[in-house]
């Protein structure tokens, strides 16, 4: 692979070839997840769970935003609302999608949105639903034109981890890995835009000042090696999907003002700012410069979509049509960065401008990790629980 390093611990190390493990038994291939962990062995009276209901609003105590209870309501047909009462916190884990949803229909959330949904202001927080993020991805046809495969079918159900769980292989590959001659271009050309200039218009300015400091982050995250910003799966078979691990353009998540209770709208605003279609140029020719090396010359790879000839405008246009923007990573839409930043929680995961009101979900991560989100959402509950132990 050009320029690529192979870390000594390939599952746990820096940027380059790399092997992780899978969540689930490999006897049984039974999947590992929160339950089998943590709920399955729980068996204490204050632990109780409640299925089929949906969270209405936190309530808070009368002229305050101390929070103090929940409203939810039984998804059966002509269920009326019905209250939890917490004596101590109230944590929202709702996710990325519906965090904001219930800061939002609590009154909690960018003042404008609220007032048109006619939901009374109980905190302004322009950044409840912005921020928006996840990885995004597109499908790259190659086919071995002598019909044998670079690496053999069975492959698999060797002894070795490593092999035995082909689909687990690939690289995470930095931006001057990707394109050593152009990634400074593509740092300075993202470092040197007007923050506000790709963000929908009447964006509060505290949106903005959070994304002009991520625009500097990011920047920087482009001149270094061990960065990933591209993910590039190694299943052995000719075709290769190529996930792009910082997304540069930001979307929201917010209440449907007409119909708040309904389904947030989800929306990506994908590829609105022009550098991320530069960025899978490189990745796409990063591809292309991998797929001629001499180690496949047996297997003749051709290049069947876009084709090796699209290139320029072409190529572009390619991208904008094959786009898909989620990988099922979203992040971000109740971040923990400062207020003025458009931040929604503070240090210890409290709701800014309330009190006894937490986030314990992927909602609060300021930008996603450069790989799959589990382990950071395990790690984000586990610290979570100590400081609300901390605080009882």
């Amino acid at each position: 692979m050009p320029n690529m390093d192979e870390p000594v611990d390939g599952a746990n190390g820096e940027n380059g070839l790399f092997w992780h493990p899978s969540s689930f038994n490999p006897v049984n291939f039974y999947r590992s997840f929160a339950r089998t962990q943590h709920y399955d062995s729980i068996s204490r009276p204050n632990y109780q769970v409640i299925t089929g209901q949906k969270v209405n609003k936190i309530l808070f105590a009368s002229n305050t935003t101390r929070a103090t209870g929940v409203q939810f309501t039984s998804r059966n047909p002509g269920s009326k609302p019905l209250a939890v009462k917490a004596s101590k916190e109230i944590i929202i884990s709702a996710g990325t999608i519906h965090t904001p949803q219930v800061l939002q229909m609590s009154g909690i959330g960018p003042r404008d949105l609220l007032e048109k949904a006619g939901i009374e202001v109980k905190v302004e927080l322009p950044g409840v639903g912005a921020n928006f993020q996840d990885h995004a991805w597109l499908n790259v046809g190659y086919i071995w034109s002598n019909g044998t495969p670079a690496v053999p079918s069975d492959i698999r159900g060797q002894g070795d981890p490593k092999t035995g769980y082909a689909p687990n292989l690939g690289a995470w590959i930095g931006m001057p890995t990707v394109s050593p001659d152009g990634y400074e271009d593509l740092a300075a050309r993202y470092e040197a835009q007007d923050p506000a200039a790709y963000m929908p218009p009447n964006t509060h300015p505290d949106v903005i000042a959070g994304y002009a400091a991520f625009q500097k982050f990011h920047a920087n995250l482009m001149r270094k090696k061990n960065a990933n910003f591209l993910w590039l799966p190694l299943k052995g078979d000719a075709s290769s999907s190529l996930l792009s691990m910082h997304v540069l353009s930001h979307g929201s998540i917010n209440i449907n003002p007409l119909s708040p209770s309904s389904e947030p709208i989800v929306d990506y605003r994908a590829l609105t700012n022009p550098i991320d279609i530069d960025i899978m140029v490189e990745n796409i020719e990063f591809l292309r410069r991998y797929m001629s090396l001499p180690d496949f010359a047996t297997s003749k790879p051709v290049e069947t979509n876009p084709g090796a000839n699209i290139k320029g405008e072409a190529l572009r246009e390619w991208i904008r049509r094959n786009w898909i923007p989620t990988t099922f990573h979203p992040t971000g839409t109740a971040a923990k960065i400062p207020r003025d930043r458009g931040g929604v929680v503070d240090e210890d995961l409290l709701v800014y401008g309330t009190e006894g009101l937490s986030v314990a979900d992927a909602s609060i991560m300021p930008l996603p990790p450069g790989a799959n989100t589990q382990s950071t959402v395990y790690m984000i509950a586990e610290k979570a629980a100590d400081m609300l132990k901390a605080r009882q």
